[in-house]
């Protein structure tokens, strides 16, 4: 099978040459890599440029937008490009350890049931770099493949894209769904989810950088931003329920259940914000295992008596 590598980049000059050699270096080396740069005003262009002359990657291809398009449609054009039937997603600034590609291949090869693939990785922290809290199942290392519960992993991201290896097989139905407004890897995510094709493999394949200047991790604590991102999931939900409905999915009777109380619950999360009605929050608590955590629940009513 052929494999693609997309990489995003945006004024990454410090750490993209670290990347870039771990990307080459791989032992099953990729026929594909298409890195897509999001008009940096630094030196990353040049860097990768100079790169790809030095090493004479001929399968490696770079190329620039006149005008910053933002990190979430510039992955998905990404996505839309690449040709291999199964495509890892890399970020900028991540040193990938060098059997990442053969291990994550090799399962995906072995089991069509697949359509995405996401591993374990190791955290390291630069600077402010937001903190991480890994759970049992993160600090795995035995290189089981498992698919992960409904309940907890239909909705919830419990891994970041630089460690998903996907069908192409997802992509039709992730660009006929996605809006601008979507992360990409969130929404493959649970599309897989959806599809019955999600899988978790624990075996770190990445060591995972943080530090001041990533894309995600940082989040905005004041009420009107969590009124705008309530109000997402509350139409991102809706678009997932009319996934489901458009391609007559193969999901059981408790997962069916499943996704009708979380749209049931990202309806109410809206309407709890748009009125702040103590009485919908009460009707939240059916709800509350669909939470992130408990303490997310409880931050529900915490906005009941936040100033707008």
């Amino acid at each position: 099978m052929k494999i693609s590598i997309v990489l995003s980049t945006f004024n990454g000059s410090e750490y993209i040459t670290e990347q870039l050699d771990t990307l080459r270096n791989q032992t099953r080396p990729a026929e594909e890599v298409l890195i897509s740069d999001d008009a940096s005003t630094d030196d990353t262009v040049q860097i990768i440029e100079d790169y790809i002359a030095k090493y004479e990657l001929d399968n490696w291809l770079i190329r620039k937008n006149k005008e910053n398009q933002g990190w979430k449609n510039n992955f998905a054009r990404l996505l839309e490009d690449a040709t291999g039937d199964i495509i890892f997603l890399c970020d900028q600034d991540d040193i990938w350890h060098l059997d990442k590609v053969q291990k994550m291949s090799e399962i995906m090869e072995n089991n069509e049931e697949i359509f995405l693939l996401a591993s374990n990785y190791t955290p390291f922290y630069l600077g402010e770099g937001v903190q991480i809290k890994l759970d049992k199942s993160d600090l795995d290392n035995s290189q089981i493949v498992y698919q992960p519960n409904f309940l907890d992993n239909f909705f919830h991201i419990r891994r970041p894209g630089c460690v998903y290896a996907v069908n192409k097989k997802i992509i039709p139905y992730f660009l006929k769904t996605r809006s601008n407004e979507d992360a990409h890897d969130a929404m493959l995510w649970r599309l897989a989810s959806l599809l019955n094709g999600l899988y978790i493999y624990s075996y770190s394949t990445i060591d995972f950088r943080r530090h001041d200047n990533n894309a995600t991790g940082s989040k905005e604590r004041s009420f009107q931003k969590r009124k705008e991102q309530v109000i997402y999931y509350d139409d991102l939900l809706q678009r997932l329920g009319k996934f489901y409905e458009k391609y007559d999915l193969s999901l059981s009777n408790e997962q069916i259940s499943i996704l009708n109380d979380y749209i049931l619950w990202g309806s109410y999360r809206k309407e709890l914000y748009e009125k702040k009605n103590l009485l919908i929050f009460f009707k939240l608590f059916k709800y509350r295992k669909l939470y992130w955590s408990f303490r997310s629940y409880v931050t529900d009513f915490i906005v009941l008596y936040m100033k707008e």
